[in-house]
């Protein structure tokens, strides 16, 4: 009898702990369709960024499905292209998004097509359009105000782009701007197996 009972306690103390670390290993998904709010942690200008510059995005609430997983998770970026004002063609701010990593280290590289974003341009004359790096129109700005200026639209692919209407005008995405991106691929959110992350 007493064997039985250190068997059922064995059993059930094993399956105590490898329940929640089966759960706490478990992937997190990011859907297809889903979108992302974000806020950029730096400024990205055209008149001083430059191609290969990275850049990183905080989501913020509302997270994907409600899942607060998402909390405090970064997105990675690279600024893809630059055209400064001044230099015979309109401005222009390419960028493309790369990775997602979630707090305690689940990560993903992504394929994400931008929604809309919050911009600054240098001055308060004409409109800045906002599309795709392919050169798909997302959105347009009626650039009335200096501040707080939102695009929208559909896209057309990972990437996103600002260009000015103007070649006197730079574009920038100031830091704590809003960027809403949506998945366009399921991904598992896994942790990294055998090395560690370096971002």
């Amino acid at each position: 009898m007493n064997a039985i009972r250190r068997l059922i306690v064995t059993t059930l103390t094993a399956s105590a702990i490898a329940l929640p670390l089966a759960a706490f290993a478990a992937p997190v998904y990011l859907y297809s369709g889903s979108t992302v709010t974000s806020k950029i942690n730096q400024t990205i200008d055209s008149g001083t960024a430059h191609a290969g510059d990275r850049f990183t995005m905080t989501l913020v609430s509302p997270y994907p499905r409600n899942n607060s997983a998402f909390s405090n998770g970064q997105l990675y970026g690279h600024v893809t292209r630059v055209v400064r004002a001044g230099q015979g063609q309109n401005a222009a701010l390419e960028f493309a998004v790369d990775r997602l990593v979630l707090p305690g280290g689940r990560q993903a590289h992504v394929n994400m097509m931008l929604q809309s974003q919050e911009t600054q341009k240098h001055n308060n004359v004409g409109n800045i359009a906002m599309t795709a790096a392919a050169g798909m129109i997302l959105g347009n700005m009626v650039g009335k105000t200096l501040f707080g200026s939102k695009l929208g639209g559909p896209a057309g692919a990972i990437a996103g782009a600002l260009y000015a209407n103007n070649k006197r005008t730079n574009v920038s995405l100031r830091q704590g701007s809003v960027v809403v991106t949506e998945a366009r691929q399921t991904v598992a959110l896994t942790y990294p197996t055998g090395t560690a992350y370096r971002h």
